[in-house]
């Protein structure tokens, strides 16, 4: 998607206007203020976005020890190994992502095309709870934090979140996926978002809201008119399920066992993996996304947390073209810096072959 330059032709969703009989006017059309019409794109990956990432973290050590070199000089074996234990432990997967994205957003909404657009401002929500607001109003976009926090209280009221920070707005990227109609969402069983080709391999990572502006009241009256009494286009058609009762009340019972492996306070008959956690929800939520932990091979990981894993297996669908290779799999889940240590050597290996 970023490489390819794909993002630009992604075909545009239907607006939503936003009180779109509601034109102020001064007198005339030339005085008008027209309202605006939102438009989201819900991102994500596949197992694609692993190579690239690696040749991203590769680039990132090669900075690093450029700038180690210029300012101190030393011994290039040591220079290597320090460039690469700080570009491993800095959380560079998720920089990867917004660094790329941003780009490409900017890009899209701010290059040389951008005035035809109409894009007034882009809105992120990302995966990890960030929120960041720019506005292209201007020759360079900017960042409106102080936007984001005065509108916070208005945001809640329109958007399905999480909030427990000022600074934190937790979008549910499954039920925006199912809103999109390309995904099914296990709400009463497994929560797992499923989707008819990719599975459940595929992982979102961020929500941008686009702002377009009306430039021709003509457009806005056109707009109104075809949109419904309500002013809101019709949701997409739900995607039907695509697993069998079988492979549902299957992949239950893994649900279910993960879920007392983790905040079970007995211990006793957890089963074969003899390990419970006597985890929080919110303590849980942090364990899944945000611990780092050992696991650059099965045997090292987290006995707790292996049957979160096998639940995303235990799905047929998409399983034998799009799973996850086994480092960026135990990667997602354990944040073991030694898988990427690993996957650096691997491809220093290749490039020395040839």
């Amino acid at each position: 998607l970023v490489e390819s330059g794909a993002l630009k032709l992604l075909p545009e969703p239907s607006p939503s206007i936003i009180q779109s009989n509601e034109v102020e006017c001064d007198g005339d059309s030339s005085g008008c203020v027209l309202p605006s019409s939102y438009n989201a794109v819900l991102i994500g990956n596949t197992k694609a976005m692993w190579p690239s990432f690696i040749d991203w973290l590769a680039m990132k050590v090669e900075e690093k020890k450029r700038r180690q070199d210029s300012v101190s000089g030393g011994n290039i074996s040591t220079q290597h190994e320090t460039a690469v234990e700080d570009v491993i432990n800095s959380n560079p997967f998720d920089t990867y992502c917004e660094e790329s994205l941003s780009q490409s957003l900017q890009e899209l909404c701010c290059g040389e095309d951008a005035s035809k657009k109409k894009i007034a401002s882009y809105e992120l929500f990302w995966s990890n709870g960030k929120r960041q607001k720019f506005s292209t109003n201007s020759a360079a976009a900017q960042h409106d934090d102080d936007d984001v926090s005065r509108n916070n209280a208005r945001s809640k009221r329109q958007y399905h979140c999480f909030d427990n920070k000022q600074d934190s707005f937790l979008v549910s990227m499954q039920r925006i996926a199912s809103a999109s109609g390309q995904y099914w969402h296990d709400e009463e069983n497994t929560k797992l978002c499923v989707h008819p080709v990719h599975g459940t391999w595929m992982a979102f990572r961020a929500l941008v809201i686009f702002e377009t502006e009306h430039s021709d009241l003509n457009d806005n009256i056109n707009s109104s008119s075809s949109s419904s009494s309500s002013n809101t286009v019709p949701l997409p058609s739900p995607c039907p399920c695509p697993l069998s009762e079988e492979e549902t009340t299957e992949a239950k019972k893994i649900f279910d066992y993960a879920l007392e492996m983790n905040t079970s306070d007995q211990g006793n008959n957890i089963g074969s993996y003899g390990t419970q956690s006597n985890k929080t929800w919110d303590e849980l939520c942090t364990y899944l996304h945000n611990q780092v932990c050992k696991g650059s091979d099965w045997d090292e990981v987290p006995e707790s947390m292996k049957p979160w894993i096998e639940l995303r297996n235990a799905i047929s669908v998409g399983r034998s073209d799009w799973k996850y290779d086994e480092a960026q799999l135990l990667y997602h889940y354990t944040k073991d810096p030694n898988i990427l240590r690993r996957e650096l050597k691997r491809i220093q290996c290749i490039e020395n072959e040839e």
